[in-house]
């Protein structure tokens, strides 16, 4: 059935059919490519959803974390005496672990001013708690783990303190 030619000492042999496995191959790679995309194209996939549902996802870890540094003490307004107990207190937390970066009065150095009338991120005792617990991109550490709430709340008591 197949054909022997000899080209300069070599010999071809002239096929007439494709090998069986190949088209075997073929066939099962067609068959493979219209099932994957009619599970695409009907399923109701989209790139979009998906992205979208990793939105979701992110907005509702980040409102998780919003609620609990609320539950932390971020919203705290007690009466003076213990005001002025967490200002203390603060003002001991700000000298080990803050005054490296904003300064020894809270001037500012590394870390920006905390003396100023607005900061970045709010000046509200729940962003500044969030602050302090989460930290913040571009060199605000999160402080959650080597403080508690309590002194959380001290930290930002002292922060707002500050003129």
């Amino acid at each position: 059935m197949s054909e022997q030619h000899d080209y300069d000492g070599i010999k071809y042999r002239d096929e007439k059919r494709m090998p069986r496995i190949f088209t075997i191959l073929f066939a099962v790679l067609v068959i493979w490519g219209v099932a994957f995309m009619g599970h695409y194209l009907f399923s109701g996939w989209s790139s979009q959803s998906e992205a979208d549902s990793a939105r979701r996802a992110l907005s509702e870890k980040k409102q998780a974390a919003h609620k609990a540094v609320e539950a932390s003490g971020g919203g705290y307004q007690g009466s003076g005496d213990k005001v002025e107990a967490y200002i203390a207190e603060g003002k001991q937390l700000f000298a080990s672990h803050c005054s490296a970066c904003h300064g020894e009065n809270g001037k500012g150095g590394v870390g920006p001013d905390l003396t100023a009338s607005t900061y970045k991120y709010g000046k509200t005792r729940l962003d500044i708690a969030k602050s302090i617990s989460a930290g913040r991109p571009g060199g605000m550490p999160a402080f959650s783990s080597q403080v508690n709430p309590e002194q959380v709340e001290g930290l930002v008591e002292f922060v707002l303190s500050l003129k």
